[in-house]
């Protein structure tokens, strides 16, 4: 037995009141001046004896009230204190579980499930339990419970994924949800195969100081592994026909010997070709198959590679653009000049991969243009009013307003506000103005990364001076600070205009080396192609391009995933081929995407697990005040007969009022006149 709040029971000094008040005689003589006490009668009352405690029963009810007030006040609890040991109270375990693609390898996730139910198991009643899953992204499957029973339900239907491994979101998910622990022990046990490709983002991780990280490896330390990649995918054109090539690049991760391998090429489902190689332990080579017919239209290949324990790295999907042409529309004033065009045109169509291809129109743009176009290029027009123009930029299309002097002279705002043509500048006098700076890092002049002094050397006589609208981006100026090259976003397309001049009019830029690959790269990055990767990460998001209105997107497994219209995404959960449609899924579709696993996934070196913290810094505990928290619980469900003995004190005390008004304590008693009389005779 023992007492919360011992420092109470000082208290029970207070006992002895009672027993002071029934000795202390109450009546006090008061002195009374008086003439003659000659003719009074001496009246005494006769009270109690006060030099001896002659009512036990009031005085006991009394003291009685006052112990058990002091009693109640101390909070007496009742059992050993070894009870209440950290170590013998319940446990806040947050089971953390990795689902990424390495967990698929062999016997690998039926060892992890094994580990985690052992977890479960070695639980008490009472424990609290939550679960985090985890790949590239983490996610709390299930919140904290004491039911370990459904926990086992869960875990049951768990299955590995083919997303890449990322510690740090497992590890900052188990943080959270012990900020949110009921009171008790905590701790953390994580089950993985402890990939080292996998331990990236744990730099700043703060962990609880009182929280242990409990570390279950449920794989081998040496896991040889072969996998694809990469795939590269182009066109290309010998003797006027048009043919595929494929090139695949493999990785051998921590092989014993070197392996003999089969290398297939899938091409609308069939296989077109294959290869036999030998791969060397701890080798990476290349393996190009040879060309082969190119399919019209979209293109859906797979490279597949012989199966080993690791089968989801052993697949690489690819897509390959239909045509890889672009088609831009200019749209042209009615005075056009003769070869005003001319350096633009033959500017575009010097190359291949892609082709560009112009085409000319002088009338309002119509959908079924914008339906065929990548990019549409105002030529020293002014911005249309035109919907549909609008609503083809806003859903993904590319806009290049060219600045020259028609629309400078009008003084009137550009596409969708980008800026305002404000008039033109004369360089003339001065010989001509050049380029003052641009941005090296953006997209538009990444051919000029090495050699931006090329961008300094055309001359410019006459340009349009742009005031750039809030929300453009400056990309290039001249050397008098007017903008060049503005860009703005609109919806999920985007806006380039341009005041530099190019036909050979204003300036010598069409003159110089700078000329074919600026142009080229406008091209390029106004229409969106910007090299379109052959296969994308499983885990990115992705928006259909040319999809504009009700998209249907059909995923690997045939599900039909039907994202909001405009600039909803889709996100890439499957390893495969996703084929987008507009409005139903019919016909060709408008766009595709390959999806695989990440590749460095592949690579199954283990980590030593007191690498996981190494770049984490120590954080204020979680667990110590829900610690106290427990043990005062505990206490106070211990300590509850204080309830108890307030009660019996008040018991006391309704008693002892009971007792006093009752009987002789009620009235004091006087003698008798006679009685008095014959005490003084």
């Amino acid at each position: 037995m023992g007492f919360l709040v011992p420092a109470f029971l000082a208290g029970l000094v207070a006992v002895g009141v009672p027993v002071l008040m029934h000795l202390r005689d109450r009546n006090e003589e008061t002195p009374t001046r008086f003439p003659s006490l000659m003719f009074l009668v001496r009246l005494p009352i006769r009270t109690s004896d006060r030099r001896r405690i002659t009512d036990w029963p009031l005085l006991l009810l009394r003291a009685a009230a006052v112990a058990l007030l002091v009693a109640a006040f101390a909070r007496p609890y009742f059992g050993r204190v070894s009870a209440v040991d950290p170590g013998a109270r319940t446990r806040a375990v947050v089971l953390v579980l990795d689902r990424s693609l390495s967990m698929s390898h062999g016997s690998t996730w039926a060892a992890a499930l094994d580990s985690a139910r052992a977890v479960l198991d070695g639980l008490r009643a009472g424990d609290h339990v939550a679960l985090v899953t985890f790949d590239d992204e983490a996610s709390v499957a299930q919140g904290w419970t004491t039911d370990h029973g459904s926990l086992r339900a869960v875990l049951d239907a768990i299955t590995p994924g083919p997303r890449g491994t990322r510690m740090g979101a497992a590890l900052r998910a188990a943080r959270g949800l012990l900020s949110t622990a009921p009171p008790a022990a905590p701790e953390v046990v994580l089950v993985s195969d402890l990939q080292r490709s996998g331990l990236a983002g744990t730099a700043g991780l703060e962990w609880p100081q009182d929280a242990p990280l409990r570390t279950v490896v449920v794989a081998a330390a040496r896991r040889p592994n072969v996998a694809i990649s990469d795939v590269e995918a182009r066109r290309v054109s010998s003797d006027g026909r048009a043919s595929l090539q494929v090139q695949a690049r493999l990785v051998a991760h921590e092989l014993d010997a070197s392996r003999a391998l089969r290398a297939t090429l899938v091409l609308g489902g069939r296989e077109v070709a294959t290869r036999e190689l030998t791969l060397a332990a701890g080798g990476e080579r290349g393996v190009v198959f040879d060309p082969v017919p190119a399919p019209a239209g979209l293109v859906r290949g797979e490279v597949r590679l012989t199966a080993d324990e690791l089968p989801g790295d052993d697949r690489f999907a690819f897509t390959v653009a239909a045509e890889d042409a672009i088609r831009v529309v200019a749209l042209l004033p009615g005075n056009l000049d003769r070869d005003e065009l001319l350096f633009f045109e033959r500017a575009l169509s010097i190359g291949r991969s892609p082709e560009v291809r112009v085409e000319r129109r002088n009338a309002a743009l119509d959908a079924a243009t914008l339906d065929r176009a990548a990019m549409v290029v105002l030529w020293d027009v002014p911005a249309p009013g035109d919907e549909a123009l609008a609503n083809w930029v806003r859903a993904g299309g590319g806009l290049v307003h060219y600045v020259g002097g028609r629309v400078a002279a009008r003084r009137a705002a550009l596409a969708f506000g980008a800026a305002t043509a404000v008039g033109l500048a004369d360089r003339r006098a001065a010989g001509g103005g050049v380029l003052g700076e641009h941005r090296g890092d953006h997209p538009l002049f990444t051919p000029f990364r090495t050699t931006p002094a090329a961008l300094g050397a055309p001359r410019f006589w006459s340009y349009a001076r742009l005031e750039p609208a809030a929300g453009s981006d400056v990309l290039a100026r001249f050397d008098d600070g007017a903008a060049a090259v503005l860009e703005r976003a609109e919806g999920e397309g985007r806006v380039i205009v341009s005041a530099l001049p190019l036909d050979a009019r204003e300036a010598d830029l069409v003159l110089q080396p700078a000329f074919l690959p600026l142009v080229r790269r406008l091209a390029l990055y106004g229409s969106g192609h910007e090299g379109a990767p052959a296969a994308r990460r499983t885990g990115e998001a992705w928006v259909p391009r040319g999809v504009r209105r009700s998209p249907v997107v059909v995923a690997p497994d045939g599900a039909l995933i039907r994202p909001e219209d405009g600039a909803a995404s889709v996100m890439l959960e499957q390893p495969g081929i996703y084929a987008a449609y507009e409005g139903r899924v019919d016909g060709a579709p408008r766009a595709i995407v390959a999806a695989n696993a990440p590749a460095e996934e592949s690579d199954l070196t283990q980590a030593d697990p007191r690498e996981l913290l190494l770049g984490a810094s120590e954080g204020s505990a979680v667990g110590v005040a829900e610690s106290a928290q427990a043990a005062a619980l505990e206490l106070e469900t211990r300590q509850r007969g204080w309830r108890l003995l307030l009660l019996g004190a008040l018991l006391c005390l309704l008693a002892e009022t009971w007792l006093s008004s009752r009987g002789w304590r009620a009235q004091a008693r006087r003698a008798s006149i006679e009685q008095l009389q014959g005490e003084v005779t």
